[in-house]
């Protein structure tokens, strides 16, 4: 004879990933910029789904020859 096995359910959160790109004097002002979603929506074509959290991730890339090396 065969047990069920047990039932758990989880919260689950989806994340969903893009770049955008800001320009900027330093790497604190770009992230600055970067986190102001409203500023972001005026120049990218980025939206924000209801339910969803707007979150400025790692730096991908750069022009800032100080963070290049």
């Amino acid at each position: 004879m065969t047990e069920l096995l047990n039932s758990y359910t989880f919260e689950a959160k989806k994340i969903v990933y893009y770049s955008v790109t800001v320009g900027a004097e330093n790497k604190t002002e770009a992230k600055r910029i970067a986190s102001d979603f409203e500023h972001c929506q005026h120049y990218e074509e980025v939206e924000c789904c209801e339910g969803f959290e707007y979150k400025v991730g790692k730096m991908l890339e750069t022009t800032d020859e100080k963070w290049l090396t």
